[in-house]
């Protein structure tokens, strides 16, 4: 008798570990995004915000930080892309439409011309910056900037010719969004790198 409630007992042990095992795995998979032990679908978001503090969540949307960075369009690029030049040292960039999307035509880090699309806006005012997203994952800040108050594209080094090889160029280091930018530009943000493959994929809730 006592043999059999201790195989009863051993048996009904185990069965719940399994069960309390499984759902401690299922609850760690998720559709969310989620990087390592990072999940950016736990962040609540602004709106959530709004629902206690309309009013001065409204008047977060009339501020420049909630245009800090945006997706270009009608409504977010402040700069004339009408076929608009800028020289600077001998580089002429030019700024201008194709099929909606705003591009820039301006020189790569091999020293030739090369045409980029824009991703993003950066800033509102007094000056509107523009982010290009390369194929491995980066993004990188345009040096030719708008001058919201003159209406007039500007370089952030006008006495200074950045030579291509400089941590300073638009394309290295020092312009790139994910290392230098991305801490005061998002919320909610992770960074990823992968060494091997030498690819970003940061990742944030909101601009």
């Amino acid at each position: 008798m006592f043999l059999s409630s201790f195989l009863i007992y051993c048996l009904l042990s185990l069965f719940f570990y399994s069960c309390g095992s499984e759902e401690s795995n299922n609850s760690t998979q998720t559709d969310g995004n989620k990087l390592g032990d990072y999940r950016l679908d736990e962040y609540v978001g602004s709106e959530s915000c709004a629902e206690c503090h309309a009013e001065a969540h409204a008047k977060w949307e009339e501020s420049h930080h909630y245009h800090a960075m945006e997706l270009p369009g009608p409504e977010t690029v402040r700069a004339d892309f009408n076929n608009t030049e800028f020289v600077n040292f001998g580089v002429t960039t030019k700024f201008f439409m194709e099929d909606e999307k705003y591009m820039v035509e301006t020189n790569n880090q091999d020293g030739d011309m090369e045409t980029f699309e824009i991703a993003y806006t950066f800033g509102w005012e007094p000056l509107q910056q523009f982010l290009v997203k390369f194929p491995d994952g980066r993004m990188q800040v345009l040096p030719t900037c708008w001058d919201v108050e003159k209406k007039e594209w500007y370089h952030l080094y006008p006495d200074e010719k950045i030579a291509h090889d400089d941590p300073l160029f638009w394309t290295r280091s020092m312009q790139n969004w994910d290392h230098m930018c991305a801490d005061c530009h998002s919320t909610n943000l992770r960074k990823e790198f992968d060494h091997a493959k030498q690819t970003f994929s940061t990742a944030y809730s909101e601009m």
